[in-house]
């Protein structure tokens, strides 16, 4: 009998020990089930969030090339203040080319070679004139008898007793227009000095009186 009992309360034992682990099993599973759940909608919601902000970046990305890309507002915006610009200037030069008074006397200047050459027209501490010009004809008049009537950027008013200095002797042609003429220019000087100390002296200009 005893060996008997025994037997019934091993047996007990190990049914217990199986309903027991089937009833932890299952709430283990559904803690699980809990678990993987939360993690799955933590996951979706941040693949959500980052969608969102992906299709946000892709928007500014087509905003940006609309305005930036080729034919976009900012290119459209940066030809048309270009031609602006361009057209200004292009106009003062006609001006400047085609107006032309006998009364007045001025200089231009041609630049030789393929180098640029600093020039500066000046009398005393005062510059009037100091810039860097490119090779060929520059667009600027020098007027030392009297002011044009008509002045655009490309005029400069200089006493005709300054001093020019040039920063690459033989390289500068100086075409000038004597008071009296027209269209043509009186003299050509090429000056293989550094400096011109007078400019009225050492050019034998006709100033009228």
């Amino acid at each position: 009998m005893v060996a008997r009992r025994q037997g019934q309360n091993i047996v007990a034992f190990f049914v217990f020990l199986f309903f027991f682990a089937l009833v932890f099993g299952s709430v283990a599973s559904v803690f699980s089930l809990i678990y993987y759940n939360k993690v799955r909608e933590n996951y979706e919601a941040r693949v959500k969030a980052l969608e969102n902000k992906i299709n946000l970046l892709n928007d500014k990305v087509v905003k940006l090339e609309n305005l930036y890309g080729q034919g976009g507002v900012i290119e459209k915006f940066i030809n048309s203040a270009n031609f602006l610009a361009n057209t200004a200037v292009d106009l003062e030069r006609i001006i400047e080319s085609i107006y032309d008074d006998p009364t007045t006397g001025y200089i231009q200047l041609f630049v030789m070679g393929q180098e640029n050459v600093w020039i500066t027209f000046r009398k005393g501490d005062t510059v009037y004139f100091s810039r860097e010009l490119k090779p060929g004809l520059a667009p600027y008049k020098f007027y030392y008898f009297k002011e044009p009537a008509i002045k655009t950027q490309y005029t400069v008013i200089i006493p005709p007793d300054c001093s020019i200095v040039i920063g690459k002797p033989g390289m500068v042609v100086f075409l000038v227009y004597g008071v009296g003429t027209r269209f043509h220019p009186t003299k050509i000087v090429t000056w293989r000095e550094a400096r011109v100390n007078n400019l009225v002296v050492d050019f034998s200009l006709y100033i009228p009186k």
